[in-house]
């Protein structure tokens, strides 16, 4: 079996790009996180139904479910991020605009999420001074 790969490249175990194995093992433990996640955040989600905004806000509150929903949303940016990489790298062609487009998803990603993860731990912060007084 002829093997198409350089010399060096066989000492130091790596693919051509040098980061694919990484980014492909990535993307595949946050998929299988966020089936994890989602999952939860459906069930519990729908036994929200029909309840008031104050029994929504103070389940948002909870630790447990602050925590899981601030883990859903850094997960799912992540995610995002991995595969719409793919699709730049794999449809722009001109390394410039491929490199400008990457960096500006990635602000632009980064920057939504934070903003959920501000809305949702400004929320478990309110509840927490609810349930003092």
């Amino acid at each position: 079996m002829k093997r198409y790969q350089t010399p060096l490249g066989r000492v130091k175990g790596l693919g051509s790009a040098h980061a694919g194995s990484s980014h492909w093992l990535a993307q595949r433990v946050t998929a299988a996180v966020l089936a994890v996640l989602f999952l939860w955040f459906a069930f519990s989600f729908a036994s929200l139904y029909g309840k008031e905004y104050l029994e929504v806000m103070v389940w948002v509150g909870t630790p447990f479910n602050t925590v899981l929903l601030v883990t859903l949303i850094v997960t799912a940016i992540y995610h995002a991020i991995l595969g719409l990489q793919v699709v730049i790298e794999d449809y722009v062609h001109k390394a410039c605009q491929r490199t400008i487009l990457i960096n500006a998803m990635r602000v632009i990603l980064s920057i939504i999420g934070l903003a959920i993860v501000w809305a949702i731990i400004r929320v478990g912060l309110v509840v927490s001074t609810m349930m003092i007084h």
